[in-house]
């Protein structure tokens, strides 16, 4: 086994490597040393699977370092990991016999199913590929635990302060409308201290004594009007609540957005779609609870309890101190318990947002699903996302159905308290019995703010978590940004030149290597290659959908990294083999790539594309409704909006990636008419793999593997009999039984 075969994922704690040390051996020896997140009974707790060159073994670290198990690696022919529900098992095959390693969530599998690879590829002395887990990137950095999928922020050590004021930053606009409602809280919580003064009158002054008869209509009447009056005031601070809320909400939904249209295809590529669309629709809601529930409950609670504290105290101070242990005690228990709601609130919000990702992905693959007969297949994968997601929000329910029984029965104690205590100075003559009733009902306004307080522990985990994953988007810089000195370029010529360009979506998997070409201005290159060679990724780089990871893509001689960003795309047309069009009009679909086109613009880009007759054909015109991305449109009549919205745009720079590739010969020869007129005047990269298309081309760009293969015209290519261009052909001719012709 080689040496430099080594990667080290997590740093030991002390304690642990001090245990490895004695049990395998030197630390700086390792190969692996990957932290897990959970025991062998499921519960969560820190475990290390590490390996050497002669061992592997698993410690745990939950309470005191222990060493749970060892394997030769000589008797190790493999691991593997087995999924579950909701989490899943490391395991070898040693001889032919299982041990189970162990236990992790499903938010580590990605990692630990990589370092298996790694270590499966150590074991067999295969091919070894240096590279490397960022774990940090999964597990949070402060207390260790692994961090929900495609967030850079773990919830629980999220600064919560400071996460409630991004929220509030949203009410500076609202300032007016937040000190309306903060006046309205006052004057409800003072309208709500008179009444049980006016029961203590009613019972001292009139009751017990039996006399001023004629006061209870006034005492009465006076209860009928601030109940009234606390009735309106509560309703017109529901309505100015609501009003700061959704306003809030709405600019905060409208940031995020606008946070997303600025983000780069990498973004994208990473985060699930499913869960885009719960971050914009339900997460932002969740926050609205927060701001039309969180912020007025909290402030008119305060208010109240300040209110109440001191009118108790007024009342009767020695009794106020023995209602101080059923309050002390709530207040203990909702800071001691409820935090622990958090965990089972992020296993929800996680399930909730994969099951979108799930339904998501199959109504836009249903064609697929369809093709494949894969209906009960589907129905058995959704039925099992949905009974996790069942059993997460059963969890959060069963939990808070064992926790507010015991919160009620401990503010619940204050009643008889007031009584034993109460009844005692009664009979002292110490307190009357109107106070004793009426300090009854503060001591019920003192416990409203705690019952409020109560029910936030469920609002506050569920919001601050929404909000943190709405942050993390909205604080996430963006791959693609103009540079601090970028040049405008509105009028660009179309010189392209790639210098030694390396590429990988994944840094440590380039897909192209080296790169060098320089495009003409106005030349057509086409671009060929195995599938996989690094065609598509070629003209990414070329949008700047993607940066390079080493070398430059120069457009007129100017790396494109410092071209305004606008400037670029405003010039390059792209028509894409599978074409998305959007919900609306084709006139409207075709005017997409122009603000402000007229129809006479679109007619005439539409007969530019070929587009124009089957549009006419239609009985709506060019006010045909297209629906869920072009579904009620053939594949060539998509192709053909596709290349007049890229006429409309005159560009520059035109791509096609396999624009004929899904298309009938009828149907590519209107296409290829159409793009006969446009690669006219405009430099112009081509993916195709019909070599009439290629033939056209004043270059082909070969690539192979990622690096450039070979670059010249479809003849000279030709005319190398063991070059990779004439394989291809070859390839082709001998798959579609068409004799290629040269010249």
């Amino acid at each position: 086994m080689s040496e430099e075969k080594s990667f080290l994922i997590n740093e030991l704690p002390e304690s642990v490597a001090k245990l490895i040390e004695g049990d395998i051996g030197p630390v700086v020896d390792l190969k692996v040393a990957m932290k897990g997140d959970m025991c062998s009974d499921g519960s969560f707790g820190t475990v290390w699977l590490v390996m050497n060159d002669t061992k592997i073994g698993v410690f745990s670290n939950d309470k005191a370092p222990k060493l749970l198990s060892v394997h030769e690696l000589e008797q190790v022919e493999s691991l593997q990991v087995v999924p579950g529900i909701s989490s899943a098992v490391i395991e070898t095959n040693n001889k032919g016999k299982r041990f189970r390693l162990l236990r992790i969530s499903n938010m580590l599998q990605k990692d630990f199913s990589e370092a298996v690879r790694m270590i499966n590829t150590f074991i067999k002395d295969e091919e070894w590929k240096p590279e490397t887990i960022d774990a940090k990137r999964h597990v949070c950095t402060t207390c260790g635990q692994p961090l929900p999928e495609n967030m850079n922020v773990c919830p629980k050590c999220v600064d919560k302060r400071l996460m409630l004021k991004k929220v509030l930053v949203f009410l500076k606009p609202y300032k007016l409308l937040a000190g309306i409602l903060f006046g309205l809280l006052i004057l409800t919580t003072l309208l709500g201290l008179v009444t049980p003064y006016i029961v203590e009158k009613l019972v001292d002054d009139v009751l017990v004594p039996k006399q001023n008869f004629s006061w209870i209509p006034f005492l009465v009447g006076g209860m009928v009007l601030v109940c009234f009056l606390q009735s309106l005031v509560d309703m017109f601070s529901m309505r100015t609540s609501a009003r700061l809320g959704t306003s809030a909400i709405y600019d905060i939904r409208a940031a995020l957005f606008k946070k997303l249209q600025e983000q780069s295809l990498m973004f994208y590529s990473k985060h699930k779609t499913g869960g885009i669309i719960t971050r914009v629709n339900q997460d932002t809601q969740q926050m609205q609870a927060l701001l039309v529930n969180f912020i007025p409950m909290t402030l008119g609670g305060l208010i109240m309890l300040v209110g109440t504290l001191a009118i108790l105290i007024y009342l009767s101070w020695f009794l106020t101190l023995f209602i101080i242990f059923p309050v002390a005690g709530a207040g203990v228990f909702i800071y001691l318990i409820f935090p622990r709601f958090r965990i089972y609130w992020e296993r929800f919000f996680e399930k909730r947002s994969k099951l979108a990702s799930m339904v998501e992905n199959v109504v836009n693959g249903m064609r697929v699903v369809k093709a494949f007969a894969q209906e009960d297949s589907e129905i058995s994968r959704f039925d099992q996302g949905s009974i996790e997601y069942r059993d997460a929000a059963y969890s959060v329910e069963k939990r808070w159905a064992q926790t507010m029984p015991i919160l009620h029965f401990i503010i619940m104690l204050s009643t008889p308290i007031v009584w034993l205590v109460g009844g005692i100075l009664y009979f002292r003559g110490a307190i009357s019995l109107g106070e004793i009733i009426a300090y009854l009902s503060y001591v019920g306004m003192l416990f409203r703010p705690v019952f409020i307080l109560s029910r936030l522990a469920e609002i506050i985990p569920n919001t601050l978590a929404a909000a943190g994953r709405v942050f993390d988007v909205m604080d996430a810089d963006p791959d693609i940004i103009d540079s601090d000195d970028a040049i405008a370029m509105p009028n660009i010529k179309g010189e392209i030149e790639f210098k030694n360009v390396s590429f990988g979506y994944d840094a440590n998997k380039p897909v192209l290597n080296d790169v060098s070409v320089k495009i003409k201005p106005k030349e057509m290159i086409g671009l060929v290659g195995h599938s996989g060679a690094g065609k598509s990724t070629t003209i990414n780089l070329v949008c700047r959908f993607f940066d390079v990871n080493a070398g430059e893509v120069l457009v007129d001689g100017v790396d494109i990294r410092n071209i305004k960003y606008d400037d670029l795309r405003s010039q390059i047309g792209l028509v894409m083999q599978e074409t998305f069009l959007m919900n609306g009009s084709i006139a409207e679909n075709i005017a997409y790539a122009k603000s402000g086109a007229s129809l006479v613009d679109v007619i005439k880009a539409a007969k530019a594309a070929n587009a124009h007759d089957f549009i006419m054909n239609k009985p709506d015109g060019y006010d045909t409704e297209i629906t869920g991305g072009g579904k009620n449109l053939s594949t060539g009549e998509k192709q053909r909006i596709s290349i007049a919205r890229a006429v409309l745009s005159d560009p520059k720079i035109l791509i096609l990636d396999e624009a004929t590739a899904s298309v009938d010969l009828e149907t590519e020869k209107q296409i290829q008419d159409a793009i006969a007129e446009m690669v006219k005047k405009r430099t112009t990269i081509v993916i195709a793999h019909r070599l009439s298309t290629l033939r056209s081309a004043d270059r082909l760009m070969v690539l192979d593997k990622g690096k450039l293969a070979e670059l010249g015209t479809h003849e000279e290519l030709l005319d190398k009999k063991d070059g990779v261009y004439s394989k291809l052909v070859k390839l082709h001719n001998d798959t579609s039984g068409i004799r290629v012709v040269d010249g």
